[in-house]
């Protein structure tokens, strides 16, 4: 009985991690677009705005995390340096492309691009490892492919600006993803996430004065835009992912987590960021579908790991800029999960 109501609990807490990143798109995107009217060095614009909002994000998460795990931060080898620099840096990259592509597009379609990094995973593990994905895997990503199709092609077969960075940055999320698996088995989980944050966190201190202004001077509701990001995206998603995942199978656990993309759309309908339509409904379904085809049904090679992930990796970031990853999800020690989400999103 008290298993039960602990896999209860680790549900509906692994749930509310998913609502968080879902409406965080809608809040990432509000902050960009307040602060798009900071000066930049290069005259206004949403990088500025971009780098300037992640700068701040980051270093309050590096320093709450920190805090909190410091030993992770001191200790850290040199090679574990190494690995969360290159973490960092993919994730870092699709961060900052899927928050400026969300100017760009709605909450809703970046929320069910980005969710194809999971779609992108085992094939990009296929190309580095030569191991196929299984025909589920291949038909997942076929019905997610035409699902995207719909979703943001337009009339002339173009895709939006948006839509086309957001999709560059899921396949740097996955690739990510996919780095992490290999990376996570040797390295304690606290200390790859502070590595990959503290890593990012020095980027954007030494990239953002090139590309913007710095002030502090944003207004009070960027500031607890900001803080909610990083509070929520990040340090809750961790610490969440990290107790909750003792008690339910990293399966379950990643198909709770991609509810994130529908709840992205539904609060993207709420503030009137987005319009139901039968393009939207009909895309979004088909890449959702796609989605959970991946990550239930059984792929080639061994089976998928079902024992509760303890391993995890939480790296800063949203959505979409996140993200706990479970290293080893297909089973096999050396090859990465493919189903878990990173925190933040806005990551997410």
């Amino acid at each position: 009985m008290i298993s039960r109501r602990k896999a209860l609990v680790a549900d509906l807490a692994l749930f509310s991690v998913a609502v968080f990143w879902g409406f965080n798109f809608v809040v990432i995107k509000n902050v960009t677009e307040r602060l798009t009217h900071t000066e930049s060095a290069y005259g206004q614009g949403v990088v500025a705005a971009t780098m300037l909002y992640l700068l701040f994000r980051y270093i309050v998460a590096t320093l709450i995390f920190s805090g909190i795990q410091p030993r992770a931060l001191l200790r850290a080898t040199r090679r574990q340096w190494g690995m969360g620099g290159l973490l960092g840096g993919f994730y870092l990259t699709a961060l900052i492309l899927q928050t400026i592509g969300l100017q760009y597009t709605t909450p809703g379609k970046s929320g069910f691009i980005t969710g194809l990094s999971v779609a992108m995973v085992p094939f990009l593990y296929w190309a580095v490892a030569r191991r196929s994905p299984g025909w589920f895997q291949a038909l997942g990503a076929i019905v997610a492919t035409v699902g995207l199709g719909i979703l943001s092609l337009r009339g002339n077969l173009t895709v939006s600006w948006g839509d086309a960075l957001t999709l560059i940055g899921a396949l740097l999320y996955a690739l990510h993803i996919m780095t992490t698996g290999f990376f996570a088995p040797k390295v304690p989980p606290s200390t790859l996430a502070v590595t990959q944050m503290a890593v990012s966190t020095v980027l954007l201190v030494v990239i953002t004065p090139f590309v913007a202004h710095l002030t502090l001077a944003l207004g009070w509701q960027a500031w607890v835009e900001i803080l909610w990001t990083a509070l929520s995206g990040t340090i809750y998603a961790f610490f969440i992912q990290s107790w909750a995942q003792r008690f339910t199978t990293s399966t379950h656990a990643a198909v709770l987590l991609c509810f994130e993309s529908v709840f992205a759309a539904i609060s993207g309908i709420i503030f009137g960021m987005d319009v139901v339509t039968l393009r939207l409904i009909t895309g979004a379904s088909l890449i959702f579908s796609g989605t959970l085809i991946i990550e239930l049904l059984p792929g080639a090679g061994p089976t998928r790991n079902e024992a509760p992930a303890e391993a995890l990796v939480a790296i800063e970031a949203g959505g979409s800029t996140g993200e706990p990853i479970e290293p080893g999800g297909s089973g096999a020690a050396d090859q990465p999960a493919i189903g878990a989400r990173d925190p933040d999103h806005p990551r997410d």
